[in-house]
């Protein structure tokens, strides 16, 4: 972020909020590994792999992917046309590639790279993945994120189109006319893997230690322009709850303690307590360790780690809300 210090808190001039939280991408050691762990015991669907480039994408259907993995290298990762998607500094290790917010519209996102342009906010890249359109920026802790807008409803058939191939290139936002269709899926299909431990519909929330909650805040409302939400999901003292324009919690902002700034955990829902419950026997009889969290009230949360050592929740849609009320170490 250059140009503009962004003391308040006020969305930029003409840039438009996110709809919501809509995937996480990870860098990870060892790309089998984890897509065995997200498949076989999360219960995420395997929807498109992208070898030139290491990735692979999981969705239940909600979206085109929900979350991304992409194999750590030392090398850059480059896509279509020579776009290169990740430098040659970055993934090298495992942890937080980046959140991806969904826009309305391409058109809301045209408009918000136009004026943070203009507020002196330096995106990192613009970039057409064919699925989405996306623009990507770095927050005051380094955290890499991304606004995109769906380029098409039918991502599967882009998707098969593309199957093992690179679909990532450049992308000139104000080439031509932005689309002001919304093509963000409001009743999708869900898919469910049926041998799998854990049956989640969709990735909702994330949490992330940063160094100066405030400063962090600041950008998030200016820049992002997420809201804080009040109500049943109220922050532990020095935290904040942030949630974009579909009203639900998306971001929680914790103080890093002396730890490096970064992912502290994400959220992946089921669609019922019943659910949750049954997905605890299947990891209870399975051997697969998880925490469980439990409450004043009778909420339950099931906490794994992943095989690079992020923190991974389970809750019933529900629930959600109540688990930014507990306390997470």
């Amino acid at each position: 972020m250059t140009g503009t210090a962004f003391t308040g808190t006020s969305l930029v001039d003409g840039a438009l909020p996110p709809r919501r939280l809509a995937h996480v991408n990870l860098f990870v050691a060892d790309l089998a590994v984890s897509l065995d762990f997200y498949t076989r015991i999360c219960g995420l669907e395997l929807v498109f792999s992208e070898p030139g480039i290491g990735a692979c994408f999981l969705s239940n259907g909600h979206s085109h992917h929900d979350l991304a993995l992409m194999q750590v290298s030392e090398e850059a990762r480059v896509g279509r046309d020579g776009h290169v998607q990740v430098s040659r500094g970055r993934g090298r290790a495992p942890g937080l590639n980046h959140l991806g917010w969904e826009m309305a519209s391409e058109a809301d996102l045209v408009a918000t790279i136009g004026a943070l342009g203009t507020a002196g906010v330096r995106l990192h890249r613009t970039v057409d993945h064919q699925i989405s359109r996306s623009a990507y920026l770095f927050d005051p802790d380094g955290t890499y994120h991304e606004l995109y807008a769906d380029a098409a409803t039918d991502w599967r058939e882009i998707y098969r189109a593309n199957e093992n191939q690179l679909i990532t290139g450049g992308w000139d936002p104000h080439a031509v006319a932005a689309d002001p269709v919304p093509h963000w899926e409001a009743a999708p299909v869900t898919a469910r893997v049926d041998s799998a431990a854990l049956h989640p519909v969709r990735t909702a929330w994330a949490a992330l230690r940063v160094a100066d909650v405030g400063r962090a805040e600041r950008f998030f409302r200016a820049v992002l322009g997420l809201r804080p939400l009040t109500g049943s999901a109220v922050a532990l003292p020095g935290q904040v709850v942030l949630g974009g324009s579909a009203g639900r919690p998306d971001l929680t902002l914790r103080p890093a303690g002396g730890r490096p700034p970064g992912l502290d955990a994400f959220v992946l829902s089921v669609d019922s307590v019943d659910e949750l419950n049954r997905g605890r026997h299947r990891l209870a009889a399975s051997g697969t360790p998880f925490q469980e969290a439990t409450g004043d009230t009778p909420t339950r949360t099931l906490e794994l780690h992943d095989p690079d050592g992020n923190r991974v929740v389970f809750a019933a849609v529900e629930q959600k809300e109540h688990f930014l009320e507990q306390s997470v170490t």
